[in-house]
């Protein structure tokens, strides 16, 4: 089932290149948080009861612990995700997400899009049974980078940060 969201933030964001998880499976791969009192935590529930409730997705899901991609954010000690809910989203090396800027054109500078922007997904939600692992899994389709918000981890380097005086005097002279 296609589900798009509303506007959510981005965190964890290895989209433009895949990066391991924690099978060490490569994997494009997007945390989406999603504010509690939002019509997309609504609607996204409402999606997930219905695919629980559908008799064939019961059936193939059989008995036991049934995993909701649907986390609330309040229980990881990360102020980012408070009075939020989140989902994982992935997707395969060979299925790369669609990453658009707010007029819907490719963005092709992964400095564009990063993890504390806002962003409105197109995922997927789809039902999985491997055992003793079921429940209703998440691939990330699409990212589209609504507005800029604080990003949650690195910094931005500029030409100014460079300082020729700190090479000299290293003992590197003999090198350069």
């Amino acid at each position: 089932m296609k589900f798009t969201t509303g506007l959510v933030r981005l965190s964890f964001a290895h989209i433009f290149q895949p990066a391991p998880d924690l099978n060490g499976n490569d994997k494009y791969s997007a945390s989406l948080i999603i504010p509690k009192k939002s019509q997309t935590a609504t609607r996204l529930k409402k999606a997930i009861e219905d695919m629980l409730a559908d008799p064939e997705i019961k059936k193939n899901l059989g008995k036991g612990n049934i995993r909701n991609p649907l986390r609330d954010g309040d229980e990881k000690d990360d102020e980012a995700y408070a009075d939020s809910y989140f989902i994982n989203a992935k997707s395969n090396p060979d299925h790369k997400p669609k990453v658009l800027d707010k007029d819907r054109q490719e963005v092709v500078d992964p400095g564009e899009v990063y993890s504390g922007c806002y962003v409105q997904a197109v995922v997927s939600l789809y039902p999985y049974n491997k055992g003793v692992n079921k429940g209703i899994g998440v691939s990330l389709l699409a990212i589209r980078k609504i507005k800029d918000g604080k990003a949650f981890t690195g910094s931005v380097v500029s030409d100014t940060d460079f300082d020729d005086s700190l090479l000299e005097g290293d003992g590197l002279d003999d090198l350069m």
